[in-house]
């Protein structure tokens, strides 16, 4: 049974908000992670959130969020982009799973974006980032500040705006209201997470 406290994106978005402070103040209560909880989720799983994030190590959604077990459906890749399988993904986490609130995760100083802002030669798969992560690259060029970051921050918002318009799922949910889809930017330095959208 879902939390009763949980009903909306915007609640969700509160709650993770409310555990990011808790980890940047570094007074992370580390929710819902004992035997009890794991029994619990044997059988099913209720999230009350979806986040797309990056795979980079340095940024554990349930970590960063200070959430528990179960509480937070994520799916990462590098970049935070958007492909075929990370959409379906996330189809399931709002169809299947009534996720209310979707957020898409991007950070400083990522590695996937600077490669591709340095214009730097990509190998083997990792080449399959660059188409996604490019058209942000561009956007970012010329804006004040860090370009890496700047762009990260554009990769996001993109990604954000093909899920509230993604077809036949998520854009109704979204325009009913039933799901909300935002995207974030996480400071490494501070543990701070910053709502973009």
């Amino acid at each position: 049974m879902k939390s009763p406290e949980i009903i909306t994106g915007r609640q969700a978005l509160e709650r993770l908000l409310r555990g990011n402070q808790r980890f940047a103040r570094g007074v992370s209560r580390h929710p819902r992670h004992d035997p009890d909880r794991r029994k619990s989720l044997d059988r099913s799983q209720e999230p009350f959130a979806a986040i797309l994030a990056c795979a980079d190590s340095r940024v554990p959604p349930e970590v960063i969020f200070d959430q528990g077990l179960g509480d937070i459906f994520a799916a990462r890749v590098a970049g935070n982009i958007l492909n075929d399988q990370v959409l379906g993904s996330l189809e399931y986490a709002a169809c299947h799973l009534d996720v209310p609130l979707i957020m898409v995760l991007a950070h400083t100083n990522c590695g996937a974006v600077k490669a591709v802002a340095d214009g730097t030669e990509l190998q083997g798969h990792i080449a399959s980032l660059a188409p996604a992560i490019r058209p942000a690259v561009e956007r970012a060029r010329g804006m004040e500040g860090d370009l890496t970051d700047n762009a990260a921050r554009e990769v996001a918002r993109m990604t954000a705006g093909q899920l509230a318009a993604s077809e036949p799922l998520l854009a109704p949910l979204a325009r009913e209201g039933r799901l909300t889809i935002t995207a974030a930017f996480y400071h490494l330095d501070s543990g701070r997470v910053e709502l973009l959208s």
